[in-house]
């Protein structure tokens, strides 16, 4: 049986980014991940929180450097020709005010094979089967159809959707937001606006509220489309995953502008009941990190940015750990990741009961305080309590949105 300091299941950006920290300060990782890399999967658009730490790891100029598509800010269009365009360059004064748009195929390989670089042990292809939580062994099968056992000192679970300890350990509870389906394909030559935000990610609001269309440039020339609804409002359609989505882009009075030229690159895709959540993040050998403890939903692209926070911040903690501090994971983890994930929660039901978007679509937001406020929320700032919508979401959301209506 092989020793580790840290094992880490998943080798997406939550389990990468902590392999990269934990071999800067020279502790021995294995990183076990299910599929093989290059795949694909959506999450394409980061925020500058998310800039932030991979400088913080030593990633951001590698990430700088691989030429992803840059990304100033969001633009919200309704059907009723209201627009709001969120300029990250005007936040409350944070370090970054830009990030990408970024292939996940690309990015994440770019962090998995850099943690390679560093000296951890990554293997592909194989499967976690079995956890021992109290000697901390972890069962794999690889792609080689082999059994094979690790002990670590501790465990970081990064399977993200795969959910490998919420399974194994009877962790998984129901999320309190309601189901809803993304509906995703990428296609090639649209058309932009011209105005300086082609670059940027442009919500469109499908109907009275009924979806959204998130439309990431991933390219000069291509783009990656998707199409969040309900399941009732999926399953009023009687067809199946492309018919929705060409139905959808074709009928929304932006998308069919933007896409009447443009040719699909890849089959339309689909994920459903993606919302999920846990009873804890963390035990006492072990910490769940990225997709693995609670995703809400890509309308604000705020998962990559929790999956970075929660697997630098485990990092951090397991390194201090391991020096002999002793770490209250309740209040420096699991209570500090809950601050940022409850201001998107708050923001998420904010968007989808239509009170976001009365306070985008005023005209009495200005760029003032409270502008500014809401752009470095949408940045992905959201640990810094000092600012009421972090502190108070909830509060600060309503007592806005009455302000404002």
């Amino acid at each position: 049986m092989k020793m580790y300091d840290v094992v880490i299941i998943g080798g997406g950006p939550a389990g990468s980014i902590a392999a990269i920290q934990l071999r800067n300060s020279g502790y021995s990782v294995k990183v076990i991940e299910k599929l093989k890399f290059p795949r694909f999967v959506i999450g394409e658009s980061l925020l500058p929180r998310c800039n932030e730490l991979l400088e913080e790891v030593g990633m951001l100029n590698i990430v700088e450097d691989a030429g992803f598509q840059l990304k100033g800010g969001v633009t919200f269009e309704n059907e009723e020709n209201n627009r709001k365009v969120i300029h990250f360059t005007e936040n409350l004064g944070q370090k970054h005010n830009s990030s990408f748009q970024v292939r996940r195929e690309i990015f994440d390989k770019l962090l998995f094979d850099n943690a390679e670089k560093l000296g951890a042990s990554m293997s592909m292809e194989t499967e976690v089967i079995a956890f021992d939580e109290n000697k901390n062994i972890v069962t794999v099968v690889n792609s080689k159809g082999e059994e094979e056992k690790y002990q670590a000192k501790k465990v970081i679970d990064a399977s993200g959707y795969g959910r490998v300890l919420p399974r194994l350990l009877n962790l998984e509870t129901h999320s309190s937001l309601s189901s809803r389906r993304a509906i995703f394909c990428r296609v090639q030559n649209d058309s932009r606006d011209t105005d300086g935000t082609d670059g940027y990610i442009t919500v469109y609001v499908v109907g009275d509220n009924d979806a959204w269309i998130w439309n990431i440039p991933l390219s000069s020339t291509e783009t990656s489309v998707g199409i969040v609804c309900s399941e009732e409002y999926f399953q009023s359609f009687d067809g199946d995953e492309t018919g929705f989505w060409n139905h959808v882009v074709e009928n929304n009075s932006h998308a069919k502008v933007r896409y009447a030229n443009a040719t699909k690159i890849n089959d339309v895709g689909m994920i459903g009941g993606y919302s999920s959540d846990v009873t804890t993040m963390f035990g006492a050998n072990f910490v769940l990190v990225g997709n693995a403890t609670e995703f809400l939903d890509p309308i604000f692209s705020s998962g990559v940015t929790l999956a970075l926070e929660s697997g630098v911040k485990a990092a951090n903690l397991i390194i201090e750990e391991f020096k002999g501090k002793e770490v209250d994971w309740k209040c420096e983890y699991e209570d500090y990741m809950m601050i940022g994930i409850n201001v998107f929660r708050e923001y998420v039901n904010a968007w989808y009961d239509g009170r976001l978007q009365t306070i985008l679509f005023s005209d009495k937001l200005t760029a003032d305080k409270i502008e500014r406020k809401v752009v470095s929320v949408l940045s992905g700032y959201v640990w810094d309590e000092s600012q009421m919508f972090v502190h108070s979401p909830k509060e600060a959301l309503e007592r806005i949105y009455h302000l404002l209506k």
